[in-house]
């Protein structure tokens, strides 16, 4: 039961940062901020579509470089369709799949250094905490 809940709190601490990702994304290229609760239905969907395209890319193409390049051009336009549909101005427009585009490239580099910084954390930790272990073991 507690996996479940701890899954399901990761979830929900995984949809805020990236509704929080989209929505700085669509200030700085779009020139809008989304209300967080669209940015929310946004994450999820993208999440969900991009799933199922990768689902049916593996199937049909099976393990690979070749894939892992498709589903990066796959998360790009289904991401961009995604935000394109579903993110309105406050007059009601959309802000155009080229904007759209340039939101899901700044999220992709985001998402990269992010990653990068996490890596550099908590791999540094881990580091430090196996060297500590090492060193004490020795004497």
């Amino acid at each position: 039961m507690e996996v479940v809940l701890y899954l399901l709190v990761s979830f929900l601490i995984g949809i805020a940062i990236a509704a929080g990702i989209i929505m700085l994304a669509t200030r700085l290229v779009a020139g809008f901020t989304p209300k967080f609760l669209m940015a929310v239905v946004a994450a999820i969907a993208s999440w969900i579509a991009c799933i199922v395209v990768a689902f049916v890319l593996q199937m049909v193409l099976g393990p690979g470089m070749l894939l892992m390049l498709l589903l990066l051009v796959a998360y790009f336009v289904v991401n961009s369709a995604v935000l394109n549909a579903l993110l309105k101005r406050a007059d009601g427009s959309q802000m155009g799949f080229g904007k759209a585009a340039l939101v899901t490239l700044l999220q992709i580099v985001i998402y990269f250094v992010l990653g990068i910084i996490f890596a550099l954390v908590f791999g540094f930790g881990m580091f430090s905490m196996l060297m500590g272990g090492a060193a004490g073991a020795m004497h």
